[in-house]
């Protein structure tokens, strides 16, 4: 047999013939499956399967998937290899020697005579096969793939692939790894995700969306979760801390909800059947709060403890606090401290500054040396603290023996530490009918301060009918030692320190102490009001309890001026000379006016330190004796001669400006009523109010103009506009009145050219009393509207005629404020109630009054805000006035 690969060529051409015929019998094996595998790419990368519905998609991806097994199946077992001799026949049989057959037959009966012969046979069977060709298989490719699929299919797979461009491998991913969840409902599950910022931080909340970037929030915020599905899925959290499930909860709406803080740097997933969504969420650490002393604590000339200081935050100081620990503390409670609150008036607490004042006076360390600090602590908790000072605490100094004996008394008490002894059971007096006397003496087991007290009170009580001039002074002391005797704990002991605070005021100023409780409490409740932004009516409520304390307080200081010696009330000139206090009663006045402005337009945090000052004014207000003179006190609310001096002593100028603005300030607050009722009967709605104008007639009987009582409607008013017409001409005769220097009357007002009938008329101009008129006209003209029914016109006549009149009031507040700027300059050495500067008590110098003009812009916006929500209809514009309206 000859040697085949010693033919050069042969091997080479039977190795490429055989995988030729392999490939052909892969291909008439297998194309069933690739033919179906090449059409499945081909609609994935067309993007079909991202138009169809997941669930259906799903179906279609696994039923592909189960088609190309069962057709590779099939396929494999069809598949057969092609043998090395397989090929060697088919290269064979392009020869009729059939070379390599006959290379590889021997002689069956050797000869030596025929050796010769065999080797020319082997020659040339070798030559011929040397000549052999690898064959194309053209026919049986024609045969088996007529339409040249194997060159179609990868051309349209390649022109889908650069046509789908970056989107192909997504969409290839998709196809091939659908949703099979869907399969079981998972398509129609709906998540909704939000996180929550707290609340301290100012921030909107974060809604989350499929495929978001990092979404970074302040740590501490809040991610829900809510899912609509058939079942609760899982919520995966991993984090710093490790990776935890958190399971959803169904809610009453039929959803599934899952919370969880963000602390740290997140990744969150929905999980279920797969995951539904995933986000990563980063954290931003809340910094802690820094707060550092300006100035050093001082005290100032009432007893009180002033400082400046800075504080800042990241997302804001929530309180701040003046911690204070004795440097000397009793051994029994070494690490004992309090901590003092420390009013924080700015709006935006990221950068704060502002001047304190605190009344320690009252505190149980008063008048001892104590360390101080500052605290500040944000929303989230964290304290920042300042340097520590050295300060001794003020102590409220008493002069009256039992005054002082009392504040002995009850700061015994609050500094005594220690707690009372446990007392052995007395199981004898738990019989029936007996009385419990140890349950009533428990004086005995209580702290050494304690017992000490009560014996002083004791001793203070001797003989009452020697030493107390003051009964309540006695009773109240009486009272305090039986609560002493009486206390089962040293809580209950320390319930007596108001009664004995509220004695050693009333042993030292006597009524006044009551006054002034009753006036701290009033403002107490105003300011807390006026923080919380409560409703106008409580403010306004608030507000008159506020008023009606300071007059009784006023009072009560005059009583006690005049039991102290005071002859008789000063007069302004007396207390000018002696470089007393001298409040004029218009000063006061202006000065709850500015309050009441200031919290009608919403400026809380400025109404609030107004309402500080005047507290701090009054609780200040000296009264010396004076020379002989006629009148009461100036600027008593209620005293005789008070308001009358004040406007005497008013520069004519002035007091002529300030008149009209307050008839100005009525008319146009009797017009605005106006337009309101107008817009309310136009709207078909109730009005506030039927009765007659304010600037009607009035007769003896009390009764208006139309007739009957005042607040019942008018003959005439159930038809449309009926009782607002009235009411309109009335204002408008009341507008003439005032351009003419007329009062009620008919002719020129009969008082002369100073006169009460023509306040304010001297402040008007020619021009001012030119648009007065006008101003006139046009509610003339309202009024005939109004008469006739035709509400819309009434209505945007009245609103011109209130535009006229806020700016005619605007303009003469102007004057008013640059007037008293010139007085204030020329009367440079003394303060706005009369008194040096450089002298007296010091009262009332810090006390900063708003101006008129800036006080009426803010009321003139508020108008406008008002008349605008009254007047559109667009919900969007009336949602974002109302917005407005509610921060005033």
């Amino acid at each position: 047999m000859a040697d085949l690969n010693a033919i050069p060529g042969l091997k080479r051409r039977i190795s490429s013939t055989r995988a030729r015929m392999s490939r052909l019998a892969l291909f008439r094996a297998w194309w069933p499956f690739l033919g179906f595998v090449a059409l499945f790419l081909a609609i994935a990368l067309a993007g079909l399967f991202d138009r169809l519905a997941p669930a259906t998609a799903a179906g279609l991806t696994l039923a592909a998937i189960i088609a190309a097994v069962l057709l590779a199946i099939r396929s494999a077992r069809r598949y057969r290899s092609v043998p090395r001799g397989a090929a060697e026949a088919v290269l064979d049989r392009q020869s009729e020697l059939r070379p390599i057959s006959g290379l590889r037959d021997r002689p069956a009966r050797p000869q030596p005579d025929g050796r010769s012969l065999w080797q020319m046979h082997t020659a040339r069977l070798a030559e011929a096969a040397a000549g052999l060709k690898v064959p194309g298989f053209g026919d049986e490719w024609r045969r088996c793939d007529p339409a040249f699929l194997r060159f179609i299919l990868p051309l349209v797979l390649i022109g889908l692939t650069i046509l789908a461009g970056s989107e192909a491998p997504g969409r290839l991913q998709r196809a091939a790894l659908p949703d099979i969840a869907a399969l079981a409902g998972a398509d129609d599950m709906t998540i909704e995700a939000w996180i929550t910022p707290p609340e301290y931080s100012g921030k909107a909340p974060v809604f989350l969306e499929a495929d978001m970037d990092d979404v970074r929030v302040p740590a501490g915020a809040v991610a829900t979760i809510r899912a609509f599905s058939r079942s609760a899925p899982k919520l995966k959290r991993a984090g710093e801390t490790g990776t935890e499930t958190i399971r959803f909860e169904e809610t009453p709406d039929g959803a599934y909800e899952a919370r969880t803080k963000i602390t740290g740097d997140t990744e969150l997933s929905v999980r279920w059947w797969g995951e539904r969504a995933a986000w990563n969420i980063l954290a931003s650490p809340d910094a802690a709060p820094s707060v550092s002393f300006a100035s050093l604590p001082e005290l100032t000339d009432t007893d009180r403890i002033r400082f400046d200081w800075t504080a800042q935050d990241d997302y804001g100081v929530e309180t701040l606090e003046l911690r204070v620990w004795r440097r000397e503390p009793h051994p029994a409670a070494p690490d004992a401290e309090e901590r003092l609150a420390v009013d924080i008036v700015g709006l935006d607490r990221r950068e704060a500054e502002d001047t304190a004042e605190i009344d320690a006076t009252r505190h149980r360390w008063a008048g001892l040396p104590v360390n101080v600090q500052l605290v500040a602590t944000d929303a989230a908790g964290q304290e920042g603290v300042s340097e520590t000072v050295p300060f001794t605490l003020p102590e409220k100094l008493f002069l009256q023996p039992l005054a002082k004996a009392a504040q002995e008394a009850r700061v015994t008490i609050l500094r005594e530490p220690r707690s009372y002894e446990e007392l052995p059971e007395n199981r004898e007096n738990l019989r029936p009918d007996t009385m419990n006397t140890a349950s009533s003496g428990r004086l005995s087991a209580a702290p050494q301060g304690v017992r000490r007290a009560a014996l002083m009170l004791d001793a203070l009580t001797y003989a009452p009918e020697d030493y107390f001039r003051d009964r309540s002074v006695y009773l109240g002391l009486r009272m305090a030692h039986s609560l002493l005797e009486t206390a089962p704990d040293k809580a209950e002991a320390d319930s007596v320190e108001p009664i004995l605070w509220a004695v050693a005021l009333k042993a030292e100023y006597g009524d006044a102490a009551d006054a002034l409780r009753a006036l701290k409490a009033a403002r107490k409740a105003l300011e807390q009001a006026l923080r919380d932004g409560a409703p106008e009516d409580e403010i306004r409520r608030l507000m008159k309890a506020f008023k009606e304390a300071a007059n009784n307080y006023l009072a009560a200081r005059m009583a006690e001026a005049i039991a102290n010696g005071l002859p008789e009330a000063p007069n302004q000139s007396d207390m000018e000379q002696q470089g007393g206090p001298a409040l004029g009663g218009q000063d006061f006045e202006d000065m709850l006016s500015a309050l009441e402005d200031l919290a009608e337009t919403g400026a809380s945090d400025q109404a609030r330190q107004l309402l500080s000052d005047i507290t701090n004014m009054l609780e200040n207000l000296e009264f010396q004796q004076g020379g002989s003179g006629e009148g009461g006190f100036p600027g008593m609310p209620g005293g005789e001669g008070g308001e009358e001096n004040a406007e005497e002593d008013m520069p004519q100028e002035e007091r002529e400006l300030t008149d009209a603005l307050e008839r100005l300030s009525d008319l146009l607050r009797e017009q605005r009523e106006l337009n309101d009722d107008t817009l309310a009967e136009q709207r078909g709605e109730r009005r506030r109010g039927n009765g007659p104008s304010p600037f009607g007639q009035q007769d003896p009987s009390g009764q208006g103009e139309g007739g009957g009582e005042t607040g019942e409607p008018r003959q005439g008013e159930d038809g449309q506009g009926g009782g607002l017409g009235p009411r309109q001409r009335d204002l408008a005769d009341e507008t003439d009145r005032f351009a003419q220097g007329r009062e009620n009357g008919d002719g020129p007002a009969g008082g002369g050219e100073d006169g009460p009938e023509r306040r304010g008329f001297g402040a008007l101009e020619d021009g001012d009393r030119e648009r007065l008129e006008a101003i006139r006209r046009l509610q003339e003209r309202a009024a005939r509207e109004l008469e006739r029914g035709n509400l819309g016109r009434a209505e945007r006549l009245q609103d011109q005629a209130t535009r006229e009149l806020r700016d005619l009031s605007g303009e003469l507040a102007a004057a008013l404020d640059d007037l008293r700027a010139e007085e204030g300059r020329e009367n440079a050495g003394q303060d706005p109630f009369g008194r040096p500067l450089n002298g007296g008590s010091g009262v009332g110098e810090n006390v900063t009054i708003p101006e008129e003009a800036e006080r009426q812009r803010a009321k003139d916006i508020l108008e406008e805000l008002r008349r605008r929500f009254d007047e559109t209809e667009n919900e969007d514009e009336r949602d974002y006035l109302e917005r407005l309206l509610d921060r005033f």
